[in-house]
């Protein structure tokens, strides 16, 4: 189980540049690599794991795709094959997995 710090205020800006940037370049990108591969997705990624709970707290707020993010600083998907593709049940079965493991409150 991970224990949940937050991040420092200049890592949450780090965070919060490019992630502006990709939803205000993406929004109607059809293709889930495409979303993914955008360089700004790729350098929010690069944060490294620290960035989890700022990705977990963004997609309590609006959702978006951050599921290939959360897999590649994770290594994991908690999200049943049945649900994928479904973007409501995806992002909730991503929270109820970052609160069990600390990455949220």
């Amino acid at each position: 189980m991970t224990t949940l710090v937050a991040p420092p205020k200049q890592f949450e800006a780090l965070f919060l540049k490019p992630a502006e940037e990709w939803r205000g370049e993406t929004p109607y990108f059809s293709s889930t690599t495409a979303i993914a591969t955008h360089p700004a997705y790729q350098r929010i990624i690069g944060l490294g794991p620290q960035v989890v709970p700022l990705i977990l707290a963004e997609m309590q707020r609006e959702t978006g795709h951050w599921f290939w993010a959360l897999a590649a600083l994770t290594g994991e998907n908690p999200v049943p094959s049945s649900d994928q593709g479904r973007v409501p049940a995806m992002t909730a079965a991503r929270l109820k997995w970052g609160r069990d493991n600390g990455w949220i409150g």
